[in-house]
């Protein structure tokens, strides 16, 4: 199993080194290429030179390497670059200089030197060990002409010089690099982290997203700990391989941690300070939970572990732990502070993810709370409803509805406050507490919506205003009588059934002094239906379609509803909820029937 992890783990690092190293190796490139055409045009001066033993081999290093500047310009360009093609330009251009001074004087060559000191600098941007061979080729070609003539005197001072002096120069450079180019991958790193960290406000995805974001970059296994108010753990592991995260996951359920006891984790919690650990023999008997999982740490090849406290907002969650495994390996000062502000990041997405969780669980229970629970049940009436809130889940909608009767009565409510959330609620509650108290005492809607009117001005609510439709149905025989009050409400449709759709409703807004509204009266017969709607319904497709009451009354004769959820169905059917809708949907459906509980011709 180690040995997989660390195949998986160079090819997984390999490819992220090469995303953040490819702006690096095209501007190696593209620096080689534009010292190639400086020394192509610096060799055009080499006439002027005093030693030029071979004309025909200074133009050739011209044209070499005016050809080799535009095939990397070419390469850079098709994108087809790489640290390796940029240390391959290098090393070509030592075997041109090495041509070029040859021709030109040899150790008295004017170009010796300043080819040396391109050469390195060009350099400085690989890898150290790529930089140490290039540094190593170009002083022994700066050093090549002891080798077949005899040198000046005054040679060994100048080339000690300028040796120490262009290596120490190009080793600082290399360094400077190497250290930008760390800083600028962490950089990076952690701009890609927080993205995925920010991607979900769901706690448990946002949990899986912390621990992707550490793996294979910092960590070969990623194990997050959260402990919730009653004390028990929720354990979240992410691996190169997915067995080892499962078995992990498995273990911590089967064996869960001893919060007070010697394991990093515990202490992390004890003391909110991170815990750096190596996995010899001893930490790893203090961190066994059991036989089963010390058998699994060293199955695995637990080496090293960074457990840092997660907390955020003077709350600690749990501990996120960073373990080498299979690799030999420890982390370094710089990691640990990059760790420790991923789980700084990663504890305040999670707390973000939480609060947001239960905020939508709270506006949830509150949205539920003001529907009523289940429809009655009545012999002589079939209840229908359909509601669909829009927008985020922690806001609460505007639309609502109510039913509340016996077998000698039934009343019908719907309607939309003004606006959504805490405010929304705390109307809704108003308008459904008080219309059911005042329908004690009165059969006629519009007093209802009277009282209620009274009742809201009262209370003197800022810019609390709402419209409702109020229905009083009472079983009368073969027939229900129905009497209709609107409050600003679209109106109330009656479906007959032979087709027939009738209209009842208007009236003021409530909230507003001197809102009035009357009671219309129809009979139901059996069969026939009552469909009352918010405006979500009509504009549920604004702007492109808007839903009119003749659009809806077409759908309702096309075939009479023989319930009531055909009659919810019917005027659903235009507008297709289940998709991307601008307002909240309430619908409440109502059809009669004989004493029997029969529609008729049922």
């Amino acid at each position: 199993m180690p040995q997989r992890i660390n195949g998986d783990l160079t090819l997984r690092r390999r490819d992220w080194a090469s995303r953040f190293g490819r702006d690096e190796a095209h501007a190696a490139v593209m620096i080689a290429a534009g010292l190639y055409l400086v020394g192509a045009a610096l060799t055009a001066t080499a006439a002027l030179a005093p030693h030029v033993g071979s004309p025909a081999a200074v133009i050739g290093v011209a044209i070499a390497a005016c050809i080799t500047a535009a095939a990397l310009i070419v390469a850079a360009r098709s994108g087809h670059v790489g640290f390796g093609l940029a240390c391959a330009a290098d090393l070509w251009g030592i075997v041109l200089i090495l041509v070029l001074c040859a021709a030109t004087g040899g150790a008295q060559s004017p170009f010796a030197l300043i080819y040396f000191f391109a050469v390195c600098h060009a350099a400085a941007f690989q890898p150290t060990r790529r930089f140490l061979l290039v540094m190593f080729v170009a002083l022994a070609a700066f050093l090549a002409p002891v080798a077949y003539e005899d040198v000046p005197l005054d040679f060994a001072p100048f080339a000690g010089v300028g040796v120490v002096l262009l290596l120490f120069a190009s080793f600082a450079l290399h360094v400077t690099l190497a250290w930008s180019r760390r800083q600028r991958r962490r950089l990076q790193f952690m701009i890609a982290a927080s993205k995925k960290l920010d991607s979900s406000l769901d706690p448990s995805q946002t949990l899986r997203k912390i621990a992707r974001s550490a793996v294979p970059e910092l960590a070969e296994l990623c194990v997050i700990d959260v402990v919730d108010h009653a004390g028990r753990i929720e354990t979240v592991a992410v691996s190169l391989d997915p067995s080892v995260a499962r078995r992990l996951e498995q273990l911590r359920h089967d064996y869960p941690l001893d919060l007070h006891g010697p394991h990093p984790v515990a202490r992390a919690l004890a003391t909110g300070e991170p815990q750096i650990v190596e996995a010899d023999e001893a930490t790893l008997d203090d961190t066994a939970q059991s036989d089963e999982h010390m058998r699994f740490m060293r199955d695995v090849g637990y080496r090293s572990a960074a457990v840092f406290p997660m907390s955020a907002r003077h709350r600690t969650h749990g501990t996120v732990s960073f373990l080498h495994v299979g690799v030999d390996a420890v982390h370094s000062g710089a990691e640990l502070g990059v760790l420790e502000d991923l789980t700084a990041r990663a504890a305040l997405a999670y707390d973000n993810a939480r609060l947001y969780a239960e905020r939508a669980h709270i506006a949830n229970v509150l949205q539920r709370s003001l529907m009523p629970p289940k429809l009655p049940r009545l012999p002589w009436l079939d209840l229908a409803s359909y509601f669909r809130p829009i927008g985020p889940a922690n806001r609460i909608g505007g639309d609502f509805y109510d039913a509340f009767g016996d077998d000698r009565k039934c009343w019908l409510l719907l309607g939309d406050v003004c606006g959504k959330g805490p405010e929304a609620a705390a109307l809704t509650g108003l308008l459904r507490q008080s219309t059911r108290a005042y329908a004690r005492e009165t059969a006629s809607p519009s007093a209802v919506l009277a009282s209620v009117n009274a009742t809201m001005i009262e209370q003197e609510l800022s810019d609390g205003f709402a419209t409702a439709v109020l229905v009083h149905l009472e079983p009368r025989g073969d027939h229900v009588d129905a009497r209709f009050a609107a409050a600003g409400h679209p109106p109330a449709l009656v479906v007959r059934q032979n087709g027939d759709v009738d209209e009842f409703g208007e009236g003021g807004l409530l909230g507003l002094a001197g809102a009035r509204s009357e009671d219309f009266a129809t009979r139901l017969a059996a069969g026939d239906a009552l469909a009352l709607y918010t405006d979500g319904l009509p504009d549920a497709r604004a702007p492109q379609q808007i839903l009119g009451v003749a659009e809806m009354t077409a759908e309702l004769r096309r075939g009479v509803p023989a319930s009531a959820q055909g009659v919810v169905d019917a005027l659903l059917k235009p507008v297709a909820p289940d998709g991307d809708v601008r307002d909240d949907i309430a619908v409440l459906a109502a059809l009669a029937r004989n004493a029997n509980g029969a529609a008729k011709g049922a």
